[in-house]
């Protein structure tokens, strides 16, 4: 039920919306229309709901253009439960919405309750409708998209989000952050909008790359990160598997060189793997998801990717801090870090390198690891295929830097763990030698002796 109020004043215009939302709306989309006539030029809409706190009732907007599912014109902002108002003119608009000419027309806010009691929710939305003189209009500024034509190692963070979505840090606080942990390029990530990454430009990076992206946040069916996008690119989330509609945005984010990776597929209270789409549509798996600790849902999705390389899936692995928190916590920027092999610190070469697997995950920047096989004159890295001789014997390489002082060194392949060995001391290297066919690919694990994951590979494929 909607009801629906209009108070008039010189320059302004004031309507009220209300309504309820009963037990069984929760994940239902409820489009709320409302009028803008000519001569407005800024947006405020205030949201109020009941037993805030254990409701949660999500919010954006969409201009007259539509809000059909894939209306990228129509989109203007998404804050889901982390803000009950915003604004937006021409030249200004809160984090996670889109500045731009207020155009008349039928506008509708869009909420939903993620979580919901079961006396349902009684909810207001008040909408001030501004009129006057328009602004400047609003620039975009995308950050650059090369740092340095240098090939290298890059140390990065994968997902994290600001106040542009439920974080609690400004962008340029993100930045400080990202550079004291010793990373080198990050992956901007808010959720359902693009807000952020029209915005980089203005911000001093400090020699840091800043990749867009979105982590695309179905209703109940998991979250998944569209990384490498263009800065204007906005991916649509309002589907379920049964629309069969996922291709359609996959293709999008493959169309701008990007990748799709599956997040944090095991958090949730009963620790089973909530990711409703089909996994073998995706590029690869968040295997470590936030903070440098690893922990048992982090193993489970491990578990997971590794049951997919075993049926030939080739997934890649990626660690992120899906840091919200301010900085000083216990959630920062860069922890963990994916560490990518790339010809050049640039949006296009790192992405190169993530999608053919040239990666290894480390608990921070302290941790380096160098990972070969050997057949033959012929040696191969990690994300590397290498063709091996029957009754041959392929000899496997590590060495690794900034390890606790005792370690464990695992090698793993298709069928299982193929060597396992206890070191000490620092910079310790390994060697082994697997017989050629033994395995289809060599992947290694670095873990301290609680059983905690220090460091861990992508595969080199054994053809």
């Amino acid at each position: 039920m909607l009801s629906i109020k209009v108070l008039h004043a010189q320059d302004t215009l004031k309507v009220n919306l209300s309504g309820f939302i009963p037990a069984k709306g929760l994940f239902k989309l409820v489009y709320v229309p409302f009028t803008v006539p000519e001569g407005v030029t800024e947006i405020r809409v205030k949201e109020t709901y009941s037993d805030k706190g254990k409701n949660v009732l999500n919010l954006g907007i969409y201009g007259p253009e539509g809000f059909e599912l894939g209306n990228t014109a129509g989109f203007r902002g998404w804050s889901g439960g982390a803000k009950t108002e915003f604004f937006m003119n021409a030249s200004e608009a809160s984090t996670g919405y889109v500045a731009g000419k207020i155009k008349a027309g039928i506008w509708n806010i869009l909420i939903y309750p993620s979580t919901i009691t079961a006396e349902g929710i009684n909810w207001q939305l008040d909408v001030i409708l501004v009129k006057g003189v328009n602004k400047a209009p609003f620039k975009i500024s995308p950050a650059p998209e090369t740092v340095n034509n240098k090939p290298g190692w890059y140390r990065g963070d994968l997902h994290m989000h600001t106040f542009h979505s439920d974080g609690k840090r400004s962008q340029q606080k993100l930045l400080q952050e990202a550079k004291a942990n010793g990373l080198d390029f990050i992956v901007s990530t808010e959720h359902n909008t693009n807000s952020a990454n029209l915005s980089w430009g203005q911000y001093k990076t400090d020699k840091l790359l800043v990749i867009n992206g979105e982590e695309v946040t179905t209703t109940a069916f998991g979250h998944w990160n569209a990384i490498g996008l263009s800065p204007t690119s906005w991916i649509e989330w309002r589907y379920t598997p049964e629309d069969n509609m996922i291709g359609t945005y996959l293709n999008q984010v493959k169309a701008d060189g990007g990748l799709a990776i599956i997040n944090h597929p095991f958090y949730n209270e009963e620790r089973i793997n909530s990711f409703g789409f089909d996994a073998d549509l995706f590029d690869g798996i968040e295997v470590w998801n936030g903070h440098a600790k690893w922990n048992q849902l982090d193993e489970l999705a491990l578990e997971w990717w590794d049951s997919l390389l075993r049926q030939g899936k080739r997934k890649i692995a990626i660690a992120a801090s899906d840091s919200h928190t301010p900085e000083l916590s216990d959630n920062p920027v860069g922890s963990p870090h994916t560490v990518v092999q790339a010809e050049a610190l640039s949006r296009k070469e790192i992405m190169a390198g993530l999608r053919a697997g040239k990666a290894y995950l480390a608990q921070g920047k302290e941790t380096t690891l160098t990972f070969t096989a050997k057949a033959g004159a012929v040696t191969a890295g990690i994300g590397n295929e290498l063709a091996t001789s029957p009754g041959k014997e392929v000899h496997v390489s590590l060495a690794v830097t900034g390890t606790p002082d005792a370690f464990t060194a695992t090698l793993v392949g298709d069928k299982g763990i193929l060597a396992s060995e206890k070191a000490t001391g620092s910079n310790p290297t390994f060697s082994w030698r697997i017989a050629a066919g033994a395995t289809k690919y060599l992947r290694v694990e670095v873990r301290d002796l609680k059983g905690d994951m220090v460091a861990l590979t992508n595969p080199i494929w054994l053809l």
